[in-house]
């Protein structure tokens, strides 16, 4: 007798080859007991395939399904019609999926007796962890565990178009014909709204569950990060027509909701003029306007339906602004407005509707750091809520959290002083950590990160006995140093590390353009770093300790006093050991 698949998890692959075995490998570390992987490839063009079938070798649950190229949406449409299991996970090629979190999303279904679950996503950049995902709406809907039932509480899960931080009971999915349309390019919205809509529980779950990938450096772009290509915009709006589509034909079902995602779905839209207009980007005035002349063709066929939703919709400022620019075909005026990297703030405001107002008002609100002081043999970092002042007495922080940036994603709770508004920090192993907390201001939770607006930061910098602890408030990053740590030495132009406690356990090389990692030769006590080591792209030195948690050999950390000398300045990049080969 065949055994019963508990889950399906569907992959979809396309030229991802340095990584999709990471993706394969959290897979593995879900703890569910009877589950089956299908990965489609759309037809990659680089080792992709290869890198699969060497990881799947010898593993019966995995299974290759390779199709000529037609897109994603194919893939995930030819992954569902195979999948066997009780529950449905679909996940991109290049990004990771936490441990256990499968196992905690089924769970959560089957105390809730929901149709699915879903949990907090988070960032990577370069591999490497970021605390903030698109817009704070998103992260704050996974603020706290909880069951969504009401029409109002699942029309607010719209504020989120993931579909990859979620696990679906399967029998929803194929009863509501839940799927990505294959003649849209961007269709994952149009799945998740699709739930959304029929959906009459949905659980969330507060803990982190997928790595979502934002690629850098010269790597291939994914579609989110393709959205300063002006040819996009036909294929959003092509998804947002769809969208609106999709809630017209359940316009009766689900009022509420279907007016929520309208309004969400608008506001994102807009998205490639931003990247059209950056300072790095090798594009002018021109091609903006071009932009502008397809929103504006796309609009017009619907104005009335634009007009109707900028009047009487929570859209934010900003897609108002945008909207009505547009229309009025005032592209200069938006194109210098966000040249110039204006906040929203810098609009009229005795135009504004009094909500609008107070919605900026809100988002501005912020936590910062003030000092990091010792007190009676503890370290503390002391902030300082920057909440509308009149208010101040509505705002609380109900929890402080830490993550390790590098690899290692486990969460730590830490100590804080209400009284005092100080963390403390005295019991964290020394690496880097992104610091998150949540706040409870007038009654609604949310996530705040401390930090201030780059115009205004400072970094905070201490030495406190053998550590020297930095604070980053423009990306809410803790960083703590064990200084004297390492020594190091030049000899015929090889350099040679050595560690000055046993605090290290492993040593390596992170390629953050191939995401590999190379170990380093030990000899007589040194680490050598040798040139031919290196891959193409940049490497940067790693180490990790004995608390199992990662970080970058830094300046902070070397008993050196002679490294801004040559030959030693040329290994050193913002302050770390980092070694760049042209790729």
């Amino acid at each position: 007798m065949e055994k019963q698949v508990t889950l399906s998890i569907v992959v979809l692959s396309y030229n991802n080859e340095q990584y999709i075995n990471d993706c394969l490998s959290s897979i593995e570390r879900q703890n569910v007991d009877e589950y089956e992987v299908y990965i489609i490839d759309d037809s990659s063009t680089d080792k992709s395939v290869e890198v699969i079938e060497s990881f799947i070798k010898d593993k019966p649950q995995f299974h290759l399904i390779e199709k000529e190229n037609s897109g994603g949406a194919i893939s995930s449409q030819i992954g569902i019609k195979m999948a066997k299991g009780k529950y449905l996970a679909i996940v991109d090629s290049d990004d990771i999926v936490a441990d256990g979190a499968y196992k905690t999303l089924i769970g959560r279904i089957e105390d809730d007796d929901s149709e699915f679950a879903a949990g907090l996503p988070v960032r990577l950049t370069n591999s490497f962890m970021f605390a903030n995902l698109a817009t704070p709406s998103e992260k704050n809907l996974f603020v706290e565990n909880r069951v969504l039932s009401s029409e109002d509480d699942i029309a607010e899960f719209s504020k989120q178009v993931f579909y990859w931080n979620a696990v679906y009971k399967m029998k929803f999915i194929k009863e509501n014909q839940i799927e990505m349309p294959g003649n849209l390019l961007i269709a994952d919205r149009y799945f998740l709204y699709k739930a959304v809509i029929n959906a009459k529980k949905i659980s969330l779950d507060s803990s982190i569950v997928y790595y979502w990938r934002k690629k850098g450096n010269s790597e291939k772009l994914s579609l989110t990060d393709q959205m300063a290509e002006y040819h996009m915009i036909s294929d959003r709006c092509d998804s947002f027509q769809a969208q609106m589509k999709l809630c017209v034909q359940d316009a009766l079902k689900n009022g509420k909701c279907n007016k929520a995602i309208w309004e969400n779905s608008i506001s994102r839209i807009y998205y490639p003029l931003y990247g059209l207009t950056d300072e790095e980007a090798e594009y002018g005035y021109e091609e903006f306007e071009k932009a502008c002349e397809r929103y504006r063709f796309f609009l017009m066929q619907y104005r009335g339906f634009f007009e109707h939703l900028i009047i009487n919709s929570k859209i934010p400022l900003k897609t108002k602004y945008f909207t009505e620019t547009i229309l009025a075909k005032n592209y200069k005026e938006l194109y210098d407005f966000l040249v110039e990297k204006k906040d929203f703030l810098d609009l009229d405001i005795k135009k504004l509707d009094q909500n609008i107002l107070k919605a900026i008002v809100k988002e501005c609100s912020t936590l910062f750091p003030v000092k990091i002081k010792e007190d009676d043999g503890k370290i503390f970092l002391y902030i300082q809520c920057g909440a509308e002042l009149e208010k101040q007495h509505d705002f609380s922080v109900e929890k402080v959290m830490v993550n390790n940036r590098f690899f290692n994603h486990e969460e730590i709770i830490l100590p804080f002083d209400k009284e005092e508004n100080r963390i403390d920090i005295s019991n964290l192993a020394p690496t880097t950590y992104i610091v998150n907390t949540i706040c409870n201001h007038g009654g609604e939770k949310s996530y705040y990160e401390i930090r201030i607006v780059e115009e205004l930061a400072q970094k905070l910098s201490v030495d406190i006995g053998d550590k020297r602890i930095m604070y980053n408030p423009t990306l809410s990053m803790l960083s703590i140093y064990q200084k004297n740590r390492f020594t190091l030495l030049e000899k015929d132009g090889c350099f040679y590390l050595s560690v000055n406690d046993d605090g290290v356990k492993d040593m390596f090389f992170f390629n953050i353009n191939h995401n590999k990692r190379t170990r380093i030769e030990k000899k007589d006590g040194f680490y050598i770093l040798k040139k031919d080591y290196f891959l193409k792209g940049i490497n940067i030195l790693m180490y990790c300790n004995k608390q199992g948690f990662y970080s970058m050999v830094s300046k902070n950390e070397l008993s050196n006093e002679n490294l801004r000398q040559k030959p030693f300045a040329t290994l050193f990049n913002k302050a770390r050991i980092e070694v760049e080969l042209d790729s």
